[in-house]
């Protein structure tokens, strides 16, 4: 079995909110007790209804949130829930990288795509220079599928599905060992989302990249992932390889996301006639 490059243990989040009826305020959990881990150049699916908790624990592991309970360990190394000093996150940083559903957010307007790269490479590969980050950047690009035209450009000039292999090449840029997807092809046409997730798949057998990938939608986790852990209000209530959860699904709520999968090419189990009539 390969080394973990990701452990996650008993890993809590909640949330102080408002009382809408009374003052003061209340606990809200959002992630409860989760447990997972993804091993190196592995590729494991975190699935579930919006606010179910997988885009909240995406945040925890890469470090916009910290965790109220639990453990992360990234490559071996177990990381403080506390404040990150800015050493800390970089190498965190260097380690772990996230692309978000809409890449238009996560890219500066102003700012062109080969120095979005450019930049990404002069904070996390300091041993390159000018000349070296040049070639880094086309190699990247090429990587991702985009011309000397499309590198030129700014994020606005681009189509959805180029500004998505934009915040790609950045993220790869740093070399992680986990790239964390949260909904990275949910906002795209479909022709488009299976262009993204051939790109994913290719990239992964070229690099040995590992993936974590936040999705809604299991007909796509399927086409990407391994393995996959199914949360419902903040809990694991079923996880185990992709193909299994498919087609003999355990758990009710896990039963209820593969009835709404589109059917084309592949048909879930079916409950037997006695089992429906309980």
């Amino acid at each position: 079995m390969s080394e973990a490059v990701l452990e996650v243990r008993g890993l809590t989040k909640s949330f102080r909110v408002r009382r809408a009826a009374a003052p003061g305020h209340e606990s809200v959990v959002a992630v409860d007790h989760v447990s997972f881990s993804v091993p190196a150049g592995g590729s494991l699916a975190i699935v579930g209804e919006s606010g179910s908790g997988k885009t909240t624990c995406a945040r925890m592991i890469v470090g916009l949130e910290r965790q109220s309970s639990g453990e992360i360990a990234v490559n071996g190394r177990t990381w403080p829930g506390g404040r990150l000093s800015h050493h800390e996150r970089r190498r965190r940083g260097g380690l772990v990288q996230m692309v978000f559903q809409d890449p238009y957010l996560s890219l500066d307007r102003r700012q062109r795509v080969r120095d979005a790269i450019d930049e990404s490479l002069r904070l996390h590969a300091g041993s390159l220079d000018k000349n070296g980050r040049r070639a880094r950047v086309d190699e990247l690009l090429d990587m991702v599928g985009l011309d000397t035209r499309q590198g030129a450009a700014l994020p606005r000039a681009l189509s959805g599905g180029q500004r998505q292999r934009v915040a790609l090449a950045r993220a790869l840029a740093v070399e992680p060992r986990l790239l964390i997807l949260d909904e990275a092809v949910a906002a795209l046409d479909v022709s488009i989302q299976a262009q993204v997730l051939n790109l994913l798949a290719d990239i992964r057998e070229q690099t040995g990249l590992a993936y974590l990938f936040i999705s809604h939608d299991l007909a796509v986790v399927r086409q990407i992932c391994d393995d996959a852990v199914v949360l419902h209000r903040g809990r694991v209530v079923e996880d185990g390889p992709v193909e299994q959860i498919l087609h003999a699904p355990d758990a009710e709520y896990t039963k209820r996301l593969v009835a709404s999968v589109p059917r084309a090419g592949w048909r879930p189990q079916r409950r037997s006639s006695a089992a429906q009539a309980v």
